[in-house]
């Protein structure tokens, strides 16, 4: 063999090796269900909806959700998705006095589909659930609303990606 088709033999053998390298990563990244942040390839079926709800800030994160992913929010909607009140807990989670005090704000959302045009449920009470961590301190009081508020929005997001994965599902 020549050198140059010793070289030619090696770059083709070094380029079916990454190719073959790559196959595999993507197989096992599909395989362990990753995906990229906020990326879904799977379109709504849902496309207009009747939103019924309680005005909070938690509702309203959700219907920003559902306008982000172009569903339209109208009274005329073929489909109305009714949003329970809003259950927030806080349970705190150490003890003593150790200063930093770790808290868990959980929030609770009951949610149903349905048609108007007989009234159907697509989704009957179907609950969503978020929590978070967050830590106070005695010695920064001032401190503790905007920690606990933060965990609450960073609860709002979750709810609002969990509503969206469930109504990504349903084919009206």
């Amino acid at each position: 063999m020549t050198q140059a088709n010793s070289n030619s033999a090696s770059v083709d053998a070094s380029r079916r090796l990454m190719a073959a390298i790559g196959v595999g990563v993507a197989l096992t990244l599909s395989g362990c269900g990753f995906q990229l942040r906020d990326y879904d390839a799977t379109p709504m079926a849902i496309t207009e909806l009747d939103v019924q709800a309680p005005n909070t800030d938690t509702h309203d994160a959700l219907r920003e959700a559902l306008k982000q992913a172009d569903i339209r929010l109208s009274d005329d909607a073929p489909l109305r998705l009714n949003l329970g009140k809003l259950n927030e807990d806080v349970h705190q989670i150490t003890f003593g006095d150790a200063g930093s005090i770790k808290r868990e704000l959980t929030y609770r959302v009951v949610y149903s589909l349905q048609r108007k045009s007989d009234g159907a449920y697509l989704a009957n009470q179907q609950e969503l659930e978020a929590s978070s961590d967050y830590y106070t301190n005695d010695d920064n009081l001032l401190n503790t609303d905007d920690v606990r508020e933060r965990a609450g929005e960073q609860n709002d997001r979750e709810l609002s990606r969990q509503l969206m994965d469930r109504l990504r599902a349903i084919t009206p």
